[in-house]
């Protein structure tokens, strides 16, 4: 499986593309070039990512753009945290939770080691506001690029720090993002806004020794030049080029992204789109039906102009064999090129295919009009029997599928939509069945 890396910030573009197999990850190439305009970087992407095809994409936002809480709780079983974190959190910031999306990680040694904990467990909820996503999106999307994964610049960073060895406390420091570890364990991460003066990072390295009760000793600088205003701090600083099993990447930040997996901020209505599997058989199963339907058309055309050039008498043997062979489970022959046109009609009214009923393809097109566009709503199951439908999938919450209800019933094709069941799954998605009666054609 490929993955890419990809970072944009202060004027950069990178990425770092890992191939991930039977035998572990291995760093297969890497660049970054300096971009002048979003034209210059739209560009620079399109070209570049013709070689990504097939392959996950790990975009960043830079860390500036996010906001974080650190918050403890006495697990760290991820799901439960994240149940849970919206309500420990809601009194503690100044905006509303509805207007970001929210997601977290697990600080401390156990973190790293994936771990479960009992006690004390420090979590840093992070939230990015929904703007802020949709308009990098809409950027990626210019250069053809859809990302699975959308992280803050400073996960880069985390996951690169967690590789690097170190004694004692220090700082690692990519750009304005942050990283404080204590010999081999990270104890807190950030990025610095581009409007903080150096002040600031100043004020956030004391912030870093207090809260955590350690003296940094030396700063370790993951890029080529040394970062503006920390080297009058007095603290040692060191330039280091993470290794990932021999090989060094043109950024580091961007192998982080390619490495990471703990968090992503696409989810909800910004969640990425997959094509649903079984959509795609029942297509393939209503092309293969026309096939067929058409097969058996021009077999009728052909049995017709045999007749005219061989004889009615001559044929009429040979025309019911063939619809014998065509359908099997014929109780009769009386008059098979009429009998096969009405088995037609009926394959085009099942498949959607001929004829101008209520047919499958007409059903499927009426649900896929009435699902609201703004809602991620997957169909495992889809059922035509006479004039009932029976959908069953799954949906991100329960609301989204009083939505789909809502949206079916104004369908002019259905008289009857029915939530016959709901309950939450394993992966936190809400299953469903429906049942839709079909009004009888006019």
């Amino acid at each position: 499986m490929k993955i890419v890396g990809l970072h944009m910030e202060n004027g950069r573009v990178s990425a770092a593309i890992v191939e991930k197999g039977m035998r572990g990850a291995e760093l297969k190439d890497s660049f970054s070039v300096s971009v002048g305009s979003d034209a210059e970087l739209i560009a620079i992407l399109k070209e570049r990512s013709r070689d990504w095809v097939g392959a996950r994409i790990i975009a960043s936002i830079p860390g500036e753009q996010f906001s974080q809480h650190l918050v403890h709780f006495p697990f760290s079983d991820r799901k439960r945290i994240e149940k849970a974190l919206p309500f420990e959190i809601e009194e503690s910031v100044p905006f509303p939770l509805d207007d970001v999306v929210l997601d977290h990680v697990v600080l401390g040694e156990n973190a790293a080691k994936g771990t479960e904990t009992k006690g004390d467990t420090p979590v840093l909820a992070i939230m990015l506001p929904k703007t802020v996503l949709r308009k990098h999106l809409d950027l990626l999307a210019a250069a053809g690029i859809d990302p699975q994964a959308i992280v803050p610049s400073s996960i880069g960073l985390l996951v690169v720090a967690r590789m690097v060895p170190v004694d004692g406390a220090a700082l690692l420091v990519a750009g304005r993002d942050l990283c404080l570890k204590n010999n081999g364990t990270v104890l807190a991460f950030r990025s610095l806004s581009a409007s903080q003066p150096t002040g600031g990072a100043a004020h956030t390295l004391k912030a870093f020794e207090l809260a955590h009760g350690v003296t940094v000793e030396k700063m370790l600088v993951l890029t080529a030049d040394n970062p503006e205003g920390w080297d009058d701090m007095g603290i040692a600083l060191e330039h280091v080029a993470p290794e990932f099993k021999g090989k060094k990447s043109a950024e580091p930040v961007s192998l982080g992204l390619a490495l990471s997996g703990e968090i992503n901020f696409r989810k909800g209505e910004y969640a990425y789109r997959l094509a649903n599997e079984g959509i795609r058989k029942r297509k393939r199963t209503l092309i293969v039906a026309g096939i067929i339907a058409a097969l058996l058309a021009v077999t009728n055309l052909g049995v017709k102009y045999y007749v005219v050039q061989s004889g009615y008498g001559k044929l009429d043997s040979e025309i019911r064999e063939i619809y014998r062979k065509a359908v099997p489970d014929a109780k009769s022959t009386a008059d098979p090129v009429r009998q096969l046109k009405t088995r037609l009609d009926e394959a085009g009214k099942k498949f959607g295919v001929l004829g101008t009923g209520s047919s499958a393809l007409d059903a499927m097109r009426a649900v896929t009009d009435g699902v609201p566009k703004e809602i991620r709503v997957s169909f495992s199951e889809f059922s035509l029997e006479n004039d009932r439908l029976k959908l069953q999938g799954e949906a991100q919450t329960f609301e989204a599928i009083d939505k789909i209800k809502a949206e079916l019933q104004k369908a002019a094709q259905f008289s009857e939509v029915l939530v016959l069941d709901t309950r939450m799954g394993v992966d936190n998605k809400v299953k469903f069945r429906i049942d839709i009666k079909i009004k009888p054609a006019s």
